[in-house]
């Protein structure tokens, strides 16, 4: 699935959904996304890491999410490619890595609101594919 990432615009001035929104805000602070990075040393930018494809994606359970969202591309911040992975909070990208490219990810947690909420990203991980 590859589609534009959205915000929900006026909806999601309404009370209720403002308070739906910030629990996942709050709660999508906390996700952790792994794929081999590190930090880099004096707390700068992150390392990528380096290795074959695929990419195993893992983060920790966000409460009262009823899915995620990975976004990643080949440009930090720019995620072209997003897929819905559902409750799960291990994901595998296996088609569409190409050896020698670095690529970024992110994810996002969202609701069973209609539409459903979506939090911001995650923070974002990178890895080189060898």
């Amino acid at each position: 699935m590859a589609r534009a990432h959205a915000t929900h615009g006026a909806d999601c001035r309404s009370l209720a959904r403002s308070y739906s929104g910030a629990l996942l805000l709050l709660a999508i602070a906390g996700l952790l996304v792994a794929c081999g990075d590190r930090p880099a040393p004096g707390g700068g930018a992150i390392v990528c890491a380096t290795g074959a494809a695929p990419t195993v994606l893992t983060w920790n359970a966000v409460a009262g999410a009823a899915g995620y969202r990975i976004y990643y591309g080949t440009t930090s911040g720019t995620y072209p490619q997003i897929m819905d992975v559902g409750p799960t909070i291990t994901y595998t990208v296996t088609t569409g890595l190409s050896s020698g490219t670095t690529y970024y990810f992110a994810a996002t947690a969202y609701d069973l609101s209609v539409p459903p909420n979506e939090s911001s990203f995650s923070n974002e991980v990178c890895k080189t594919i060898s």
